[in-house]
């Protein structure tokens, strides 16, 4: 059965400009590649030190991406933000991208700190900065509704 989940963490990366040369780019590199073989869709955004990701697909892959989340010592703070069933993807890749002065969304991030932000507010800002432009994303992976 189809799911979303919504995840958000402190990085312990460095995001600013240049990021995508060192570890961050390992991490998006590595969850571009694990997305593609577990059919995950979705998106990561990385605002002000948080990252943001929503995913969509099978229950037992976005299971396992959640541990692995909770197994690298590159994130703080892991939230779930939620896991729920689906009828249907919003997404047909998997993207990254780094919020920016426009797009960037302090009060959003204050409160994923606080652990305060819901999961709708979180899918849409990082829908919105993917729309902004994404630094890389897989082929489509499904048609989304």
């Amino acid at each position: 059965m189809l799911h979303r989940m919504v995840l958000a963490a402190r990085s312990q990366l460095d995001i600013g400009p240049g990021a995508l040369n060192g570890e961050f780019g390992s991490l998006a590199a590595n969850c571009l590649q694990t997305s593609v073989e577990n059919g995950l869709t979705g998106g990561l955004v990385a605002d002000s030190g948080v990252l943001l990701e929503v995913l969509e697909g099978e229950s037992a892959a976005l299971c396992d991406r959640h541990s692995r989340a909770e197994r690298d010592p590159r994130l703080d703070q892991l939230q779930v933000l939620e896991f729920i069933p689906v009828l249907h993807r919003t997404y047909a890749t998997w993207s990254v991208a780094t919020a920016d002065d426009v797009t960037g969304n302090a009060s959003l991030v204050a409160a994923v700190i606080e652990k305060r932000a819901g999961p709708f507010a979180v899918g849409q800002h990082v829908r919105a900065v993917l729309m902004q432009g994404a630094l890389a994303a897989t082929p489509p992976l499904c048609v989304a509704a």
